[in-house]
């Protein structure tokens, strides 16, 4: 599979962020309950949208040891990384690679407020500290 192939689509990343925000081990029935807001999918869905994220190595999972039927999902990886990964895949796509390019398209689209600059300073200092 290709690289943008392994990371969750929208619909997977609802799914990713249920796991995230539970800080534990689901099975579909609670990841169906948990989804976030109005975005309530079919458990049939779920289940579909579960076996792709096992098959990118997402998520894993383990068999309940009082009944085999149920399942227990984990991600693999953490938010930070699924996110840095799409951030990488989102620049390459959109903007030819050029991560600063796709970083002022965003400065730019929005108004900062004071702790959103003083946050970006601090990056930025922190970046020409590691050069």
């Amino acid at each position: 599979m290709k690289r943008e192939e392994m990371l969750p689509s929208e619909s997977e990343w609802l799914i990713m962020e249920t796991l995230w925000d539970a800080g534990r081990d689901l099975t579909s029935v609670e990841i169906c309950e948990k989804l976030p807001g109005q975005d309530k999918m079919s458990q049939r869905m779920v289940r579909v949208l579960i076996n792709r994220l096992c098959k990118k190595n997402l998520i894993s999972y383990t068999v309940d040891e009082k009944d085999s039927r149920v399942y227990h999902y984990l991600p693999i990886k953490t938010k930070e990384e699924c996110r840095r990964e799409k951030s990488i895949d989102f620049a390459n796509n959109y903007f030819g690679g050029n991560k600063l390019g796709a970083a002022f398209a965003f400065l730019e689209a929005e108004s900062l407020t004071e702790e959103q600059i003083k946050e970006l300073e601090n990056i930025i200092k922190n970046a020409k500290k590691n050069k």
